[in-house]
């Protein structure tokens, strides 16, 4: 079955291809893709969904006809981004990394994947190393000439500039997983994914990486994207100074994207 755009949202503008970013958060039952300015301001929102086909030519002749139908053209971008969601992710000093290495290095935080991604890091002088479907992301890149794929912890970094003048501890939900990032004094500190059974347990996880981080202050913020509803922004506000529903990084919205709920897809518009 094909995928279908569930939502589709654009402004009438006629920039080129290279005039723009293009970027896709890739989940289990299709995706989510924005094209965005480089000075930030959305152009095209919109949400595939799936099942991702069974093979990989069907996934590629399905994305390439899902974007010719939305009037995206994939290629010639300024950049191109595929954000993997993964469970498992290791951080490895350029000094010390070894490609021959890789599965030793997802081993270390209990990572057993057929397919090994990694994404160099200059800003972190790091390799990022994480579980992927090759099959669909091969797909995506065949049918996306030169992008680039990471997970969703090295584009939850690059928010590093936020936290310069107070600490920062950035959270992205998901069913029955929140994806954590810790920063203070505009460097990035910690990044890892925790599962939780109950919101109780969720709120152990946030907290102690707010405490063994250090993050502690008058200042502190904690931005919340993803999965959040009523309960779970409101569970958090006694223990932060700032709870800040975070909907990436763009110039105030154009009137066709007033009603987006941009925290639930903040990867794709940071």
């Amino acid at each position: 079955m094909p995928y279908s755009c569930k939502s589709l949202l654009k402004t009438d503008n006629g920039l080129a291809s290279r005039e723009k970013r293009l970027s896709i958060c890739l989940g289990a039952n299709g995706f989510s893709f924005a094209e965005v300015t480089p000075a930030g301001q959305l152009l095209t929102f919109g949400e595939a969904e799936g099942p991702h086909a069974a093979t990989m030519t069907e996934v590629m002749n399905d994305l390439k006809a899902l974007f010719a139908a939305a009037g995206i053209r994939p290629w010639g971008n300024t950049t191109a981004e595929l954000i993997v969601l993964s469970d498992t992710n290791v951080w490895v000093p350029d000094e010390l990394y070894t490609a021959t290495a890789n599965r030793k290095y997802l081993k270390l935080v209990g990572g057993d994947a057929d397919a090994i991604m990694t994404c160099q890091s200059k800003a972190l002088a790091s390799t990022a190393l994480f579980a992927a479907d090759e099959q669909i992301v091969t797909a995506f890149k065949v049918a996306i000439p030169g992008v680039q794929v990471i997970n969703q912890h090295v584009k939850m970094a690059s928010l590093a500039p936020r936290s310069a003048s107070h600490p920062v501890l950035l959270s992205h939900w998901r069913e029955g997983r929140v994806d954590l990032a810790a920063f203070r004094d505009g460097h990035y500190l910690y990044g890892n994914t925790f599962s939780f059974a109950d919101a109780d347990e969720a709120l152990y996880h946030v907290v102690d990486v707010m405490k063994t981080y250090a993050l502690e202050s008058n200042a502190t913020e904690l931005l919340m994207c993803g999965d959040v509803d009523r309960d779970r922004y409101a569970q958090f506000r006694p223990y932060f100074p700032q709870v800040t529903l975070f909907g990436g990084n763009l110039q105030p919205l154009a009137p066709e994207f007033r009603r987006l709920h941009t925290y639930r897809y903040a990867l794709v518009l940071m």
